[in-house]
């Protein structure tokens, strides 16, 4: 129980902390004043709002040492924490302590990083590990958050930029979805490359879970989303989906043969992953498990690796550029071959009110009089991945499926009471497919305006599937 006790000519409240440690404060004029606030921090204790006098003196670095260990999350995430903490927030607020942090310091840090070269995001991302790393200080150390941004504060104009940005996130058409993959698998060589960027666009799954989809779980008319493959400095291991959203997504007749087909082709479906003898990590690493989508040697997509040299320039119509050295470049493609013809070695795109040299040398294409060489148009720039699962969203939007069955499809939760009410029948499943297949056809018609064949042997199988009499 909270006490008053006098020193000299003022009193001092003293009181138990949450360890029972005898605590105390100083400097009050009367003893009721002392004994009032002492019951205050009794108070505070039990509704655990209660800040340690002494834990603000608490340095960041000492701070980040008890926090840390304490985490219980996937190894990439803490790999990037890690990362953030390291890089960033501890050389410049190591040695700080956590009262003496203030709002102004962090952003005047946040701008400074973004000055010295590193992006937005970046210096975003940094922000963000030091706020995570403070909230769980508060209110046991500090009584506020000093990295937290504070609401309505800031450019109004950046805010309305970030916010119109975010609601025009790029998503793809059926057609676009169709050309875009058939470039990404021309580029690949790979039949199966157009059969997973169909798969991500058709199901909404995100990248990840599309890499760890197993054979096993592909049925008739759904698939099991079950498990997501998270990469890791070059290694991959397995887990449950984000937010733990296993779920059966309902497929289209189409998606279905194309899955069947790829299955029973002799592609690779077991990856070429070993064991590491200096396995001590406790992650439990990729080992040589059976796949649906791998690479011809049977190995993983990389994340990094796929965007640069396959989506991007299916994407862009363009080579993202990847050094000083190297600048972006255009596709150039021979369309002597069937479309959308055959990628050559890329040139430098042509620099205005300068003559064009073509490079020559090994490994660069000949032009001869019997050379047809052109450049991709970009079919939907600045599309990922991830943006196709925006796109799977709205055309479910857009065909009325039920927000219940969409949920279901997606791996959302549905909120509040309807989420306890609302139950997905067969016939939404039902909609669901009829819908999607409905847009694959459209999709297959407008693309045979372009050409009536395909250099992909999948999609070649289905053009000419679509065009032969009934």
């Amino acid at each position: 129980m909270a006490y008053a006790e006098k020193r000299g000519g003022l009193w001092r409240a003293r009181w138990r902390g949450p360890d029972g440690t005898l605590e105390s404060e100083p400097g009050f004029q009367t003893e009721k004043a002392a004994l009032k606030y002492g019951r205050d921090q009794e108070a505070a204790i039990r509704a655990r709002r209660y800040v340690d006098p002494r834990g603000g003196r608490m340095t960041v670095t000492e701070w980040v040492n008890i926090w840390f260990p304490a985490l219980d999350l996937e190894p990439s995430t803490l790999d990037s924490y890690r990362y953030l903490l390291e890089v960033f927030v501890l050389p410049e607020f190591g040695d700080s302590t956590l009262m003496s942090l203030t709002n102004e310091g962090i952003a005047k840090w946040e701008m400074k990083l973004v000055k010295s070269g590193y992006s937005k995001k970046t210096a975003s991302n940094a922000r963000g590990a030091l706020s995570t790393t403070l909230g769980d200080a508060v209110p046991r150390y500090i009584p506020l958050n000093p990295a937290a941004k504070s609401k309505g504060k800031g450019r109004k104009g950046s805010s309305r930029i970030e916010r119109i940005e975010k609601e025009s996130k790029v998503w793809a058409s059926p057609l676009q979805t169709l050309l875009i993959a058939e470039r990404a698998a021309i580029i690949s060589g790979l039949d199966a490359t157009f059969i997973a960027d169909i798969t991500i666009q058709y199901t909404g799954c995100r990248w990840s879970e599309m890499l760890a989809l197993p054979p096993e779980l592909i049925h008739d008319d759904a698939i099991d989303v079950h498990w997501k493959l998270y990469e890791l400095n070059g290694r991959f291991y397995r887990g449950r989906p984000k937010d733990g959203s296993m779920r059966t997504v309902a497929t289209p007749p189409f998606l279905n043969g194309l899955l069947s087909h790829h299955l029973s082709s002799k592609v690779p479906l077991k990856c070429s992953c070993v064991p590491q003898l200096d396995d001590k990590d406790g992650i439990s690493w990729c080992t040589g498990d059976a796949y649906t989508f791998l690479t011809a040697e049977g190995r993983h997509y990389r994340r990094s690796n796929f965007s640069e040299r396959v989506f991007r320039p299916a994407a862009d119509g363009w080579y993202p550029r990847r050094s000083d050295k190297r600048d972006r470049m255009p596709v150039l493609v021979d369309y002597r071959h069937p479309w959308p013809g055959k990628p050559l070695p890329p040139w430098p795109a042509v620099e205005a009110g300068q003559e064009y040299v073509a490079p020559q040398g090994r490994g660069r294409p000949r032009v001869t009089e019997d050379s047809r060489l052109a450049s991709w148009l970009p079919v939907l720039p600045g599309l990922t991945p991830h943006g196709q699962r925006h796109g799977y969203q709205t055309w479910l939007d857009e065909d009325g499926i039920p927000y219940v069955a969409q949920s279901q499809q997606m791996g959302h939760e549905v909120p509040g009471m309807r989420g306890v009410y609302s139950h997905v029948t067969d016939r939404m499943l039902n909609e669901v497919r009829d819908a999607l297949q409905q847009r694959w056809l459209a999709a297959l018609k407008m693309r045979a305006t372009l050409s009536p064949t395909s250099a992909v042997p999948s999609l070649n199988a289905a053009l000419l599937t679509h065009s032969a009499p009934m």
